[in-house]
């Protein structure tokens, strides 16, 4: 008998934080789960407390593998997941006791194919609400969906429950060894899925520190990453003629940065770059060609 949630756990280099994730997980008021730790080559002792936990829980699966990124180490959780929905979460966050329950009764109840969960991100500093829900809604109309999800700005997958016959059905995969590989993946859900559903009372602490790969400062790569992802989403939201608030068609091409501030930030809309001083000034307009654009030049 398939479970009825799988929750799938990309690792590396968490040594720090594992265990408060695995906690968290093994902890849930679900008991018909199973957990799926993949560990993409960590350098650390990550993989020592995943085959620890994994000797006292029968239901939590190590798989071990070669560096692939964030989005390789999800493609393999999920083409071992055997369950109903399914689940992603980060290894340095923590979900609620009653996190999967909750978002699996909501979707049961209400044939969704995604339940979204309230996100708490969680910095050394302060804390601070991504996504807060007070009340149960479902949503079937695709612009909408788009809205309550807060997408843009957040492509945040790890706060949403999956039907996984959807995601078979669509063929869904993340891109490998790229930063922002969440942005294609979760509009595709939420475009081409069915309904969603929002659950109240349950939160996902998303924690940001500096050891992990995706939620650290930006490189040029993380930059170009970020760019091209922004700039195929609304490629997609036109090619699908879905609403995109002018804010969102701003598309950030490169920054400059010197001393933790931003002194120059390039932005694109269309066929036109903005120069802008700290954000703020527009210095310079060019037109750019659509090779300059896909070159990231």
């Amino acid at each position: 008998m398939e479970p009825k949630v799988s929750i799938i756990i990309p690792v590396y280099n968490v040594e720090p934080f594992l265990a408060r994730c695995l906690d968290s997980v093994v902890g849930q008021t679900l008991r018909d789960i199973e957990i799926i730790c993949v560990d993409d080559g960590s350098p650390d002792r990550s993989i020592d407390i995943l085959n620890r936990y994994a000797a006292e829980d029968a239901r939590i699966r190590v798989i071990s593998q070669e560096n692939r990124g964030l989005g390789g180490a999800r493609n393999r959780g999920f083409d071992a997941a055997t369950g109903e929905f399914v689940l992603y979460v980060d290894s340095d966050d923590w979900i609620d006791p009653a996190y999967c329950e909750r978002l699996y009764e909501a979707a049961r109840e209400t044939g969704a194919d995604v339940a979204c969960a309230s996100m708490l991100k969680i910095r050394p500093s302060y804390s601070k609400w991504t996504i807060r829900y007070t009340e149960r809604q479902v949503v079937a109309d695709v612009q909408e969906k788009f809205r309550v999800c807060r997408c843009p700005p957040d492509f945040y997958v790890m706060n949403k429950l999956l039907r996984r016959e959807m995601l078979l059905r669509l063929g869904l995969r993340f891109r490998e060894r790229v930063c922002y590989e969440d942005v294609e993946y979760t509009m595709r859900v939420l475009c081409e899925g069915g309904d969603a559903v929002t659950v109240p009372d349950v939160v996902y602490r998303y924690v940001v520190n500096a050891t992990s790969i995706t939620k650290s400062r930006q490189t040029p790569k993380k930059q170009q990453d970020k760019y091209l992802a922004h700039k195929a989403f609304a490629g997609y939201m036109a090619a699908h003629g879905l609403h995109l608030d002018a804010r969102f068609r701003r598309i950030t091409r490169r920054t400059y940065d010197r001393w933790g501030i931003t002194w120059l930030k390039i932005k694109e809309c269309g066929d036109r770059e903005t120069y802008r001083l700290f954000d703020l000034i527009p210095v310079w307009r060019k037109r750019v060609t659509d090779k300059q654009a896909c070159d990231g030049h």
